[in-house]
């Protein structure tokens, strides 16, 4: 199924906007009359007929809506340092977002090699993701900040929040936490998972985000590269939560 992408939309009529509009009418060769499908990115999945097509604009007359689409019942916020090769990051990303991402906040930590990171490509990258998984609701990309103040704006999250570190002291296998599913350490549906960056998080920071609330993980013995660890650690979520 093709899918389209706006948030254009007034009343009956949604208007796609250039490169949208460009794919469907110049790429896809649609013309006025056919039926196509879109997303507002907010969660609802759309149906429709042109009704026009002008300059870089295509307008769509709304047949009918599905409101949550593909909708999750769980919550996933995941913290994730950028990475040295900004590929392997956007790669992370792509994949997430199949999987079930909601909301990515790029962190810089003390021993983080990357600390620049453009959204603009993010944003392109979650967009094309969504369409592609055939779904609704558009991953949030909030802006780049540091590990340490992250952790301190996090305690008005409510769910379970956990950081992954290779330091020393007692974790827990992501696993065996997250098959508590009805422990008080567990229970609920929203859940906020800190990934370093290449070098770890320094001991000062796994101790900040511990005193804030935050459980420490493990995802086994294999000594995994950044991406690798976030993806493993939204995989234990998504199969232990979504496909309970």
């Amino acid at each position: 199924m093709e899918i389209f992408f706006t948030n254009n939309i007034s009343g009956s009529i949604a208007t796609l906007e250039c490169d949208e509009s460009k794919h469907c009418v110049k790429v896809l060769r649609h013309k006025v009359g056919d039926t196509v499908s879109f997303i507002d990115g907010k969660g609802s999945l759309y149906k429709g007929e042109i009704s026009g097509t002008s300059g870089s604009e295509c307008t769509i007359k709304i047949i009918e809506s599905f409101k949550d689409y593909a909708a999750r019942d769980y919550f996933l916020h995941m913290a994730v340092a950028p990475t040295k090769n900004l590929e392997r990051y956007e790669w992370f990303m792509e994949k997430a977002t199949e999987l079930g991402l909601d909301e990515l906040t790029p962190i810089i930590g003390e021993h983080s090699e990357r600390k620049v990171f453009k959204p603009e490509r993010g944003e392109r990258i979650f967009l094309s993701a969504t369409k592609q998984s055939l779904k609704a609701k558009l991953p949030v990309l909030n802006q780049m900040t540091s590990v340490k103040n992250f952790i301190l704006g996090s305690d008005a999250f409510e769910g379970v929040k956990l950081i992954a570190h290779c330091n020393e002291g007692d974790r827990t296998s992501i696993v065996e936490l997250l098959e508590k599913r009805n422990t008080k350490e567990v229970s609920g549906n929203r859940f906020l998972i800190l990934i370093g960056p290449e070098g770890d998080f320094s001991t000062t920071e796994v101790e900040l985000a511990i005193s804030h609330g935050f459980l420490p993980i493990t995802m086994g013995d294999s000594r995994l590269r950044t991406e690798t660890a976030a993806l493993a650690a939204l995989t234990a979520v998504y199969f232990l939560r979504n496909h309970k």
